[in-house]
């Protein structure tokens, strides 16, 4: 959906944009049209025909893999420019996502029988990255993404390339001042589908402040979906101010509930940005996370609260002193300090 949104985007903006879908094991062109957008579908030859066929100023692309750049290799378009973005998995090695095997023997036994093909991919994005046949500038959404993991676990140096956030909406995610009390409004957006998106920290966190003699004050709105949602979210369930929605949201019903609440809770333990927590903070919420991979890009002590590293209590205690200081949650939640936001 997002590839689909930047194309009209261009197209919006006087660009002619197609659009080619590579599936290795087609052998025929086909199309089909999505949202009034046509979209080129075929293998590798296919794509090959397609560049040769019709001259392009520039070659975008989003998961690049082998099939990709040899078809290009294989075109007249070899000296076109081309443009990546790198959004993570494709550049990863097999142990930054630890913490979906972690306690899982099966999933663990799962992860190390793919480790060849882990390295094939990190060494194919390794000649990619210091490619010199090919024009080509590469985009990251973060400096940290860049830095500790592309270039890290590919043993490679990017050259030419650009950081460029994934885009936030301020138009929808509009800011609107919050009012003292918010701070007892907690809300929760995240999917279920991974250990990465941390909701057991969350649960932790509730179970912390649920101690304190305020506790009832609060209300929790979590939202989401996942294999992992029911047992994650158990230990919780039974809080009468804590409230669960086991389903996604279109974005929205996202901004009509970032207007009613005053915290935004999204602890995490692998983002390259954490795109959900900006258009909250976009919203005028505070976020409280922790500080690791690169949520610090993103989040200081002007606007928002790190706790560290699986830092459950850390959390519960960002949450808590906002609670005894609601001059410090008026000051974080302030237009100035959205604009300091959008200015970093």
């Amino acid at each position: 959906m997002f590839v689909h949104r930047r194309a009209e985007l261009y197209q919006e903006n006087g660009a002619s944009v197609d659009i080619f879908r590579l599936n290795a094991k087609e052998t025929s062109l086909a199309y089909y049209k999505f949202n009034n957008t046509f979209v080129l579908s075929g293998g590798k030859e296919e794509l090959t025909n397609v560049l040769n066929a019709k001259k392009y100023k520039k070659i975008l692309i989003h998961f690049v893999d082998h099939h990709m750049i040899e078809s290009i290799e294989a075109s007249q378009a070899a000296k076109t420019p081309i443009l990546i973005w790198i959004h993570g998995v494709e550049t990863e090695k097999w142990y930054r996502r630890w913490f979906n095997f972690s306690g899982d023997a099966a999933a663990l036994e799962k992860t190390l029988a793919s480790i060849k093909e882990n390295k094939k991919r990190t060494d194919f994005m390794k000649s990619v990255y210091e490619s010199k046949t090919l024009n080509i500038k590469f985009i990251f959404v973060s400096k940290w993404f860049k830095e500790a993991v592309a270039e890290a676990d590919t043993n490679a140096f990017v050259e030419d390339y650009s950081i460029i956030h994934n885009v936030v909406d301020d138009k929808m995610f509009d800011y609107v001042p919050k009012d003292a009390n918010q701070r007892k409004k907690i809300l929760s957006i995240r999917p279920f589908a991974s250990h990465k998106y941390a909701n057991d920290l969350s649960v932790k966190a509730i179970l912390a402040l649920s101690q304190k003699d305020y506790f009832e004050e609060f209300e929790f709105n979590i939202y989401g979906h996942g294999v992992l949602f029911d047992k994650t979210l158990e230990p919780i369930k039974h809080f009468s101010n804590v409230h669960i929605h086991n389903y996604f949201l279109p974005q929205t019903e996202i901004a009509k509930l970032h207007k009613e609440h005053g915290i935004f809770l999204c602890p995490t333990r692998l983002d390259s940005q954490g795109v959900s927590m900006c258009e909250a903070m976009s919203s005028g919420l505070i976020p409280i996370t922790n500080g690791v991979t690169a949520i610090p890009e993103f989040v200081d002590d002007e606007c928002g609260c790190l706790a560290g590293r699986e830092d459950s209590q850390g959390l519960a205690d960002a949450i808590d002193f906002l609670y005894h200081h609601p001059e410090e949650f008026q000051k974080k939640a302030h237009e100035e300090t959205m604009q300091y936001r959008k200015s970093h």
